[in-house]
């Protein structure tokens, strides 16, 4: 493969000439080895850097992406605030969860197929036997959770109609609380205590993983208003709502918003005490957190780079000098300033060239040993991996342009005569 590019190299002056000084490139790292190494370092740092740190983002991007859709892919959220806002304490005092009455008219609106009110409950203590669980998500909620979130039940039944009329004190448990208070025993049937109050397992929600890292089967689902504490504070509603379909997500989204203002009487210049937000939000909040990694993976592999390609043009440098009479005698036999330049400028890409390749290599070798030994994901980037590579190669070109115009500058007289 090589001799054969040599002889096609050959029949082309311009490609002779650049297959040669490739040549001298790699025969000065193989003559001086610790230092090319040190000269390169830089660049093989700053693209390290940028393969590592590009693959690992890509992991989570597309990690996200599975756990965003596990969500329903047309899930709206009805919450007090938006994700990523910061309210004030006097926001917090004036905020309004939502009501019943808001989510019975808005499941009348023709956009929408099924809302799910979700009272968020705190509960203390879970217990059952001599087994206890704390931290616990407790919601109360309806019949309809599982068709808004896409869920299934994997063993007894769900929340019916009559329950949540009847506040019925029922509940239907994730599968980490299966596993933490029933390590042994079929859980349907067993009644269990919450917070003191009596409530009978009727069903075990299938196993829906991690969101963000943190555990989506840590739950526990009750008829909405079956256990009621008499400190508003910890009976906070919220909503979720599915649209008829994809496409009737925008619509779904106003008629909400016009029910929510008309019913909280809020007047046109009001802004909303309230906010809808669907998947796409959640993606572009993680979109600008990905984007702040890599502004910090730009400015670490800028400052490689940089170290690099001063160490380029120093080395450069020396080459000139050390190699004055051969520039003299390759003037003296015809080669033009053009030639003289090409030639120092191709061995400095071949320098950095060089350290691109290893920067990729370790790069990738250390997104490998990340994506297998760590909980992060981490997937090697072709398109990043191309613009280390040509980004690597331009340090070469831009840090080599002095070295080689000063090389192309010199005067063949003058030159054959040093010494």
């Amino acid at each position: 493969m090589i001799a054969a590019l040599r002889r096609f190299a050959s029949r082309h002056h311009v490609l002779f000439g650049i297959w040669e000084a490739i040549g001298m490139g790699l025969q000065g790292i193989r003559a001086y080895k610790m230092r090319a190494f040190l000269t390169i370092l830089g660049v093989v740092m700053g693209i390290m850097t940028v393969t590592g740190m590009s693959s690992i983002v890509a992991g989570l991007n597309a990690s996200m992406a599975r756990q965003i859709a596990t969500l329903g892919s047309s899930t709206i959220y009805i919450r007090p605030f938006r994700i990523g806002e910061h309210p004030s304490d006097e926001d917090l005092r004036k905020v309004k969860g939502v009501t019943l009455d808001e989510t019975k008219l808005i499941g009348a609106r023709p956009a929408v197929k099924a809302i799910s009110p979700i009272q968020v409950i705190f509960a203390e203590s879970v217990k059952y036997g001599t087994e206890r669980v704390r931290d616990v998500q407790l919601f109360g909620t309806t019949e309809t959770f599982l068709e808004v979130h896409d869920s299934y039940v994997a063993r007894g039944r769900f929340l019916s109609r009559l329950d949540v009329s009847r506040a019925s004190k029922v509940v239907v448990l994730g599968q980490d609380i299966v596993d933490a208070l029933f390590p042994y025993v079929d859980p349907l049937e067993k009644v269990i205590t919450i917070d003191g109050r009596r409530f009978t397992v009727i069903g075990v929600v299938e196993a829906k993983g991690k969101f963000l890292g943190q555990s989506m089967d840590n739950w526990m689902l009750i008829p909405v208003n079956s256990l009621v504490k008499k400190n508003q504070r910890f009976n906070f509603m919220v909503a979720d709502l599915i649209p008829i379909s994809p496409a009737h997500i925008d619509q779904a989204v106003d008629q909400t918003r016009e029910t929510m203002r008309r019913y909280r009487k809020l007047k046109y210049l009001q802004k909303d005490n309230f906010a809808i937000f669907g998947q796409d939000t959640l993606t572009e909040i993680y979109r600008q957190i990905t984007g702040g990694i890599y502004l910090v993976m730009i400015a670490i592999s800028s400052i490689g780079l940089l170290v690099g390609g001063v160490g380029v043009m120093n080395i450069m440098l020396v080459s000139v000098t050390e190699r004055t009479r051969e520039i003299g005698i390759r003037k003296a036999l015809g080669a033009t300033k053009r030639d003289i330049l090409w030639q120092f400028l191709t061995e400095a890409m071949t320098l950095t060239a060089v350290g691109g390749v290893v920067g990729i290599a370790i790069g990738g070798v250390a997104a490998l040993l990340i994506n297998t030994l760590s909980p992060f994901p981490a997937v090697v980037q072709p398109a990043w991996v191309t613009i280390a590579f040509a980004t690597a190669v331009a340090v070469g070109l831009s840090f080599g342009l002095w070295p080689a115009a000063k090389a192309a500058g010199l005067d063949p007289i003058e030159a054959l005569r040093y010494e």
